[in-house]
Parts: C-alpha cells; sequence; structure tokens
C-alpha cells in the first residue's frame, strides 16, 4: 500500500507543479478583494460581470495550493479542469454562478478516485459524477 500512497502523492504534486502560472503566484490585491467578499457577495458580482468565475477560482486556488503546501491538506487536485469548467460551462445566472467549492475526498468526482483516506482506492478513477458533484454543477451552470 505504501506505493499506492507514494505514487498518488506524486500525481498531487505534479497536478500542483503543472498548474497555471496564476496559481503558483502571491496573492494579488485583487485576490484579497475577492478573499475577502463574502460568497453571496461573490454570486451576485458574477451575475453582473464585476467578476468572471476563472477569477474567483483562482483567488481561491492560491489560497488552497498554500495551505497544501503549509498542511498537506489537499488529495485530489482538479483546479485545472475547474478553470477549463469555469472558462466555458458557468451559466453566469445560476445560484452559485461558477463559485468553487472544495470537496471531501468520500464524494465522486468523474475521472478522479473517492480514496475515503484510503490508499488501496487510489488509481481506480469513477466514470462519471456522483449526484452531489451534478447537483453542484448544476447550481454554477
Amino acid at each position: 500500500m505504501a506505493v499506492r500512497s507514494k505514487w498518488k502523492q506524486l500525481e498531487r504534486n505534479s497536478r500542483i507543479a503543472t498548474l497555471p502560472a496564476p496559481y503558483l503566484s502571491p496573492i494579488s490585491i485583487l485576490d484579497r478583494t475577492i478573499l475577502g467578499k463574502p460568497i453571496e457577495d461573490l454570486v451576485q458580482d458574477v451575475h453582473k460581470n464585476v467578476f468572471k468565475p476563472v477569477d474567483i477560482l483562482r483567488a481561491y486556488g492560491k489560497v488552497a495550493v498554500k495551505a497544501q503546501e503549509k498542511t498537506n491538506c489537499l488529495t485530489e487536485i482538479m483546479i485545472a479542469e475547474a478553470e477549463e469548467w469555469a472558462e466555458s460551462e458557468v451559466d453566469l445566472k445560476g445560484p452559485l454562478a461558477g463559485i468553487p467549492v472544495s470537496l471531501k475526498d468520500t464524494v465522486i468526482v468523474g475521472g478522479f478516485d473517492a480514496s475515503v483516506g484510503y490508499s488501496s482506492n487510489t488509481g481506480k478513477p469513477h466514470p462519471e459524477d456522483g449526484s452531489l458533484v451534478r447537483l453542484l454543477k448544476d447550481a454554477g451552470k
């Protein structure tokens, strides 16, 4: 099992290292503005085209990457996929309007492992999204 957990750690580190440059840069003034707003205000800002969903994703993504560096808190890194979704599939008038969501690794996301913290569950990505992820995507698209 140590081999699986080591492989999963290397995969996670590789996904972080190959993130688009904005996620690896320092937190900007714009990021701080976004991070300081309540979610309902961010949704309204997306509805009014003040911010794009990708702007919000990048601000929160930077925080996630910094948290990972300090606490080793992330399992699956889906930021690049989330960026593609934020730029192409988000309904800018939806109730979540592209607000990023962090999920525990017990939630089934298509194409990714739901390890539930067990290395024996890694390397077995689920073919499609589970019901919770479908509901969240429907609320944001």
